[in-house]
């Protein structure tokens, strides 16, 4: 059990491990090959009969190359934010990340998203992993509405069985009864079952096991979206009770899929309310049910208290390819590192090494999907009576840089987002944030998850508008060639 302030944080047990490990560590020395610059479209192959469509056509910005990551040499740690004429402290802007971002590594999700935009018929998925930070569906749950609003799309996505944010969580109500044993990474390596997504499995223990899901408020998920159960192998007699709403007949649906992983739709409705009874399954592992339209976007939030990511590492990869086949990821995006900063460390070399690890194992599980790496936001810490940023938090934000280059991943730092130094006193006096001057309270969540989403969209806008341009080119292209071909055409009729 780790405190921090006055919140008591349960970490997982391989973070303990890996710090005491790792941590005399050297840092790692990493050859800073990568850039800024703006991402360019993969070159499309597009059938013409002009030699030229088959020459990139869009040219790469130019680069920006820099000398050194993040660094604490790069911030004045008494900086003091500046006061309006009434002498309120005003909430700090962003400040421009100048080193890595890998905005470039991104290209695949990009180009899935603009091929939505323009059909309106395809479907992007995205996975959004976190700690405490996401609580409660917390961020997530506007990032998942704004992305919706612009691209399309209903639904909270794939939501667990059960969950210790489910009372605190308003993007969907869920309610388990009766008896399950559940199993969970945060505790260790599965023993036999291999886990779900969301890092969790879940057994009736015996046929009174239910769960109730209910639609909330939040825009784009007023509906529980055409639900799907996913399941494993088990007890070939196991049965589903399916009642939609509220004075509707029941369904049954047999569960006896055979393979590890299995998917049931339970109802092609959008409905309010439905409710889930499991009988004769004690041996079938249930994993959860996804609520989302068949097009648009999809973004499935999946938060453990104490995460410090490291966890992620259990999720057997054959389990999560099965899962992947089925859902298809487009995007995983990590945002940990507040659990990470409870533990006082020399240096981070030992985070860096493990989260390398993970994310490469992330890479073999969804081998499809880019992944985004969110650094860690800024943390308030007392010094002589006064609140000012961690002093771990630089050191911390820099190895979660490392990472992300050395996987080449995508990087955006909520810390710079934020404004930097000193920021998270002045969210929490302005109620963007919690006494704990860690965790971000639900005015100060819908703030981030604007800054997440434009973020990306500004590296989407710069994708989209460059990919437009080669689109018109290749067809100005094709258009040239088939007026020469005509023009020879009738050159040959003239007498």
């Amino acid at each position: 059990m780790e405190h921090s302030n006055s919140t008591t944080i349960v970490v997982d047990s391989l973070m303990i491990k890996a710090m005491d490990d790792l941590d005399n560590a050297m840092e790692p020395t990493i050859n800073i090959q990568d850039s800024n610059r703006i991402v360019r479209p993969i070159l499309k192959t597009v059938n013409s009969t002009n030699p030229i469509s088959e020459q990139p056509i869009v040219k790469p910005v130019k680069n920006t190359s820099y000398l050194s990551l993040i660094s604490t040499t790069d911030f004045d740690f008494n900086l003091e934010h500046p006061a309006d004429s009434s002498g309120v402290v005003t909430t700090p802007t962003t400040i421009p990340l100048k080193s890595y971002s890998g905005i470039n590594h991104l290209t695949r999700f990009f180009e899935k998203l603009y091929e939505l935009e323009q059909s309106k018929n395809a479907k992007v998925r995205i996975a959004y992993y976190g700690d405490s930070m996401i609580d409660g569906d917390l961020i997530v749950q506007d990032f998942r509405s704004a992305l919706q609003s612009r691209f399309g799309g209903r639904g909270v996505g794939y939501v667990p069985i059960q969950s210790e944010s489910a009372r605190s969580r308003y993007s969907v109500k869920h309610h388990g009864k009766g008896n399950w044993r559940q199993e969970n990474f945060m505790k260790g390596r599965a023993d036999s079952i291999p886990y779900g997504i969301n890092g969790a499995v879940f057994f009736p223990v015996d046929s009174t096991a239910q769960v109730t899901y209910l639609a909330s408020g939040i825009k784009n998920a007023y509906r529980l979206n055409r639900p799907r159960l996913f399941y494993g192998a088990g007890n070939e007699n196991a049965i589903l009770k399916v009642t939609e709403e509220k004075d509707s007949s029941a369904t049954f649906i047999p569960l006896n899929g055979s393979s590890s992983f299995n998917s049931v739709s339970i109802s092609t409705s959008n409905l309010r309310k439905i409710e889930l009874d499991f009988s004769n399954a004690q041996n079938t592992p249930i994993y959860g049910v996804d609520f989302s339209n068949p097009t648009g976007i999809a973004v499935d939030g999946f938060s453990n208290r104490g995460n410090s990511g490291l966890p992620l590492s259990l999720l057997d990869i054959s389990q999560m390819q099965k899962f992947d086949k089925t859902l298809s990821y487009d995007l995983i995006i990590l945002q940990f590192g507040a659990n990470v900063l409870t533990r006082k460390s020399k240096n981070y070399n030992w985070y860096y090494s493990r989260m390398t690890t993970v994310v490469n194992h992330l890479k073999q599980a969804f081998p499809e999907a880019d992944i985004l790496i969110l650094g860690t936001a800024d943390k308030g810490t007392k010094y002589e009576g006064i609140v000012k940023t961690d002093s771990s938090v630089v050191k911390l934000l820099r190895s979660q840089q490392q990472y992300a280059l050395k996987t080449e991943t995508g990087f955006i730092s909520l810390f710079h987002l934020m404004g930097g130094v000193n920021t998270m006193p002045v969210w929490s006096d302005k109620k963007l944030a919690n006494k704990d001057f860690t965790h971000f309270s639900p005015q100060g969540s819908r703030k981030v998850s604007r800054m997440i989403y434009g973020e990306l969209m500004d590296g989407y806008s710069a994708f989209a508008k460059a990919r437009t341009q080669q689109n018109a080119l290749l067809q100005k292209a094709d258009s040239l060639a088939i007026k020469t071909v005509n023009d020879s055409i009738t050159n040959l009729r003239r007498p």
